[in-house]
């Protein structure tokens, strides 16, 4: 029956975080948006099916036209819980994880409130659903690693907070590694340097305290007191040692990344947390449209229970006391201090303190989001919470309960004016008006409910004393009622509240299906897919869906569905991974993209100033020229229509454009019986009326005829104008020609349809530009494919353009994530392999690492345009490899396996030093002689 009863509060929270996430875990439903979907779907879904083959998936071949991806720690590959749920449909473990990790999360915290500041268990519970169903973590759980690595934080401050009362400090090492390994393997680096920054500021408080409490100090004394710290650096390296097969390769690839040596001064200090937030964040959002890294509340019963905290620091000293003199071995001085430097550090660029650390602190300038720090308030005040209504048991006398009063009415009327404040002087739009009556209605009501206790505790202690004494057991479980409602309905719009069904990830969309076929039938081996597109359509079935979902999902819900199809219908990075289609694009906000692909895109592309993410489709303004699309073996272009446009009822594709200059251009038309030629132009510069062109047409009866092109209402940004003739007629080419006095007005072709004005038909003509494409899929998004087929491998000499190793006996006979073998054929011309200054051409990212053997024989690799893998190619060469071996995975399976053999040896000396000390206390033992 003990037993049961120390289990009964931990078995209720995990109860209470499966019915906040219902959705996800009895509901059959995921969250469909945002880093899940685009992220951490498919990451998670090629990882899993490395672990269910047995291998480990070193590189990743379809984003960034390719990467490393078991370095990218952000994958979180060897992470145990990743791995015990690789069986599961990947949709399905990631919403299990995350209901798994609020639970660890919450639990973590309820034994840090029991086992560390000694609580009892109604104020523990409090501190733990404050913790695992408060604001900030949940607001969290789009970012996968962050949460669970950041679910492991109270287990691991617990075990730094009972150092101070272990005789050995063995244990505590051996601890603190294990759960330090699995942040680290979790893979979120940010999440585990605030974990690390913490666990020192812990240890470092309680080291000050027990130098102060052992005064006049000794050497014993200032090592016993050293001991916190100990216990984590120590307990760092070795964990460090034990993830050594994860790290390694990551400092490998840390190395390579865009964003090594730091990010800038400005990039560090994005997403800092806004001041003119900091108020409405205290509170839940009930559909306040926030931020998710400013979320940050507690909840109205949280602010006033956490307030009752925080006034009860008594001993600042900080030490372990006798349980005679006090009920926690640690002041709740130590969470206070957790608030404000949490509370300080998430707001990053609004203090002085971020420059400095910026500059001095190791490590501080590797990360943005200095929003994220929030998670040291969370668990600070969630411990506040808990002192709070352990304070309510004890009662309270009538000074404390009139001083509780004042500053919660003070607190109040500071948060009102926060808000106001932010309204006046918030920088973003959204946060320039006051939010929705909703919201206020419910957080007025909350405030209102609160306050209304918060005074009756108050009066029932100064009247009557037996009306005091019935009632003193009642005021803390009404809180705690109070704080577990509140923070149960704010649960209902958490991101995790907010779930679609499977088939808004799992269903296929046209575009998608013809993508897949194509792969299929095997031309995606010698090309990769390239999407331009800003996400500003709607999908062509967006009434039958809001019609078969509107009964089950809510509006957002459906948003999310909508927006979830259009980025499969362009395949938005990183939906290529999820497919397994090789894409020219990606996206990573860690270590990834790397700095040879961040200089290579910039070539063409309108990128940022600072680091790159990647998401290249959102910095192209239209197709890059053909030399990039050869470089990047692009075979087929992705792009969606709210560029092209409709005039008189016609339908003009202006993807593509054409510069018309007096050199004649001719451009071949797709037969079709038309009378008329539309076309849509630009020239700027140009007046209503005024000739800036000329268009022959030639049609398939061998006859031509000559049309002049005059500039027309509106000029800009284009215009239309038709070539119209006599009777139905098949055109084959119209050759285009600027008018030479002209030239100060730059003219361009943006579009052509063909035109049949007698029943209204049309088909649109294809204006490629230097581009040979032909579109073979037009629906939501239209599909072009790439006619001349860049080679992915090619041949070059020293001073001539590649050839398709296909045009010299050549192909790709056998090809892995890891590994690629060109095979030449001993048909191949020798006139053409027979110049030993000829090298092959792997159109594949270069990276350490990437072994090439030419017949065998191991050849140095080089990178060429940039990016991309080259070899020397021999006369008479017959076969080449390129295989990734790197020596980093090698060298971190050695240092992991002494990492584990130190834990083990460790543990086997703990237990044998408990068994000693069992066998001293119990006695010899005890033998029976015979008579």
């Amino acid at each position: 029956m003990h037993l049961l009863g120390r289990l009964a509060w931990p078995s209720v929270l995990v109860l209470l975080v499966l019915g906040a996430t219902w959705k996800l875990t009895l509901g059959d439903r995921i969250i469909a948006r945002g880093d899940l979907l685009l992220y951490f779907y498919p990451l998670r879904d090629y990882a899993s099916q490395a672990i269910r083959e047995g291998r480990l998936p070193l590189w990743n071949p379809y984003t960034f036209m390719g990467a490393p991806f078991l370095a990218n720690s952000q994958v979180g590959f060897f992470y145990p819980f990743n791995v015990l749920t690789a069986w599961l449909p990947v949709e399905r473990a990631v919403s299990w994880n995350i209901a798994l990790h609020l639970a660890i999360a919450a639990l973590g915290a309820y034994a840090l409130a029991r086992r560390g500041f000694a609580l009892g268990r109604l104020a523990a519970f409090a501190g733990a659903v404050t913790f695992g169903l408060g604001g900030y973590l949940g607001a969290q759980v789009e970012h996968l690693n962050q949460l669970q690595a950041l679910a492991w934080l109270p287990l691991s401050a617990l075990i730094v907070v009972r150092t101070v009362e272990r005789a050995s400090w063995s244990a505590g090492v051996a601890a603190l590694a294990l759960v330090l390994a699995l942040q680290i393997l979790a893979g979120h680096m940010q999440s585990l340097y605030i974990s690390l920054v913490t666990l020192g500021l812990i240890a470092l408080i309680l080291a000050m305290a027990g130098l102060w409490r052992s005064r006049p100090l000794s050497v014993k004394a200032t090592f016993r007191a050293a001991t916190p710290l100990c216990v984590v650096v120590t307990a760092a390296i070795l964990a460090a040692a034990i993830c050594g097969i994860q790290l390694l390769p990551t400092l490998e690839l840390s190395r390579e990344s865009a964003r090594a040596g730091g990010l800038p001064f400005n990039e560090a200090a994005s997403f800092s947390w806004r001041p003119w937030v900091a108020a409405r964040a205290l509170m839940p959002t009930y559909g306040d449209p926030l931020f998710p890294e400013y979320v940050a509340y507690l909840g109205a019963g949280g602010l006033a229970l956490a307030l009752l905290g925080g006034l009860e620091i008594r001993d600042w000293r900080l030490g372990v006391q006798a349980r005679a003199e006090a009920q926690s071995p640690t002041s709740n001085l130590l969470p206070l201090i957790l608030v404000v430097i949490g509370f300080v550090l998430a707001l990053g660029l609004a203090t002085p303190l971020f420059g400095v650390l910026y500059r001095f602190m190791p490590g501080f300038n590797l990360f943005r989001a200095q929003a994220r720090w929030l998670v040291v308030f969370a668990l600070g005040a969630a411990m506040l919470v808990a002192f709070g209504v352990q304070r309510l048991q004890r009662g309270l006398s009538a000074a404390q309960a009139r001083d509780w009063l004042i500053a919660w009415l003070l607190l109040m009327g500071l948060w009102g004016v926060g808000v106001l404040a932010g309204v006046r002087f918030a920088l973003e739009p959204e946060y320039r008006a006051l939010p929705d009556r909703n919201v206020m209605m419910g957080w007025i009501v909350a405030l209102g409910t609160v306050t209304v206790w918060v005074a009756c505790a108050w009066r029932l202690e100064i009247g009557d004393w037996r009306l005091n004494r019935n009632l003193q057991s009642l005021i803390p479980n009404l809180f705690f009622l109070i704080l577990a409602l509140e923070l149960l309905a704010a649960s209902q719009f958490q991101p995790y509240a907010r779930a679609s069904d499977r088939q808004a990830l799992i269903s296929l969309r046209p575009a998608t299906a013809h993508l897949l076929a194509e792969a299929e039938a095997g031309t995606m081996r010698t090309g990769r897919i390239l999407a331009l597109s800003s996400l500003f359509f709607d999908p062509g079935d967006k009434v039958e869906q809001e019609l078969l979902f509107g009964a089950s999902l809510s509006a957002d819900e459906i948003y999310d569905r909508l927006i979830a199809a259009k980025h499969k219908e362009i395949m938005s990075p990183n939906l290529s991974l999820y497919y397994r289609l090789p894409g020219v694009d990606g996206y990573d906000g860690g270590l990834l993209p790397t700095r040879r692909y961040a200089e290579f895109v910039r070539q063409f592309a309108a990128m940022p100033a600072g680091t790159v993410d990647g998401r290249l489709r959102e910095f192209l303004d239209g197709p890059p020229a053909n030399r990039w699309f050869e470089q990047m073996a692009v075979r087929y272009l992705i792009a969606d229509k709210t560029q092209d446009v409709f005039l008189d009822g016609v339908y003009y594709d202006l993807l593509f454009s054409v510069p018309i200059t007096p050199i004649t251009t001719g451009i071949p038309l797709r037969p079709f019986p038309s009378t008329a030629l539309g076309l849509v132009l630009s020239a700027e510069g140009a007046h209503a009326g005024e000739a800036i062109a000329t268009a022959e047409v030639r049609f398939s009866s061998g006859e031509t005829q000559t049309f002049a092109i005059r500039a027309a209402e509106p000029i800009t940004p284009y215009f239309g104008t038709r070539l119209s003739w006599e009777g139905r007629k098949t055109p084959l080419t119209i050759f285009l020609r600027s008018i030479e006095n002209a030239e100060a007005t730059p003219v361009t072709l943006r579009g052509m349809t063909g035109i049949d004005e007698v029943d209204g038909t049309f088909l649109s003509q294809m204006v490629t530009g230097d581009h040979d494409m032909r579109l073979v899929h037009s629906g939501d998004v239209k599909i072009y494919e790439n006619l001349r087929r860049a080679p992915r491998v090619a041949v070059q000499d020293a001073a001539g353009a590649p050839i398709d190793i296909r045009q010299v006996g050549g192909e790709i006979v056998e090809e892995q994530p890891e590994f690629v073998r060109v095979r030449f054929s001993d048909a191949t011309p020798q006139d053409l392999l027979s110049h030993s200054n000829k090298r092959l051409i792997l159109r594949d990212a270069c990276f350490p690492g990437w072994v090439a053997r030419v017949d065998g024989v191991e050849t140095p690799i080089v990178c060429v345009d940039t990016l991309f893998r080259a070899v020397a190619l021999p006369a008479g060469a017959q076969e080449v490899t390129f295989s990734y071996e790197p020596q980093s995975v090698r060298w971190g399976f050695m240092v992991s396996a002494a990492g584990v053999v130190l834990w083990l040896a460790l543990v086997s000396a703990r237990f044998k030093a408990i068994g000693a000390f069992a066998s001293h206390r119990l006695g010899p033992p005890i033998t029976l002689r015979r008579t």
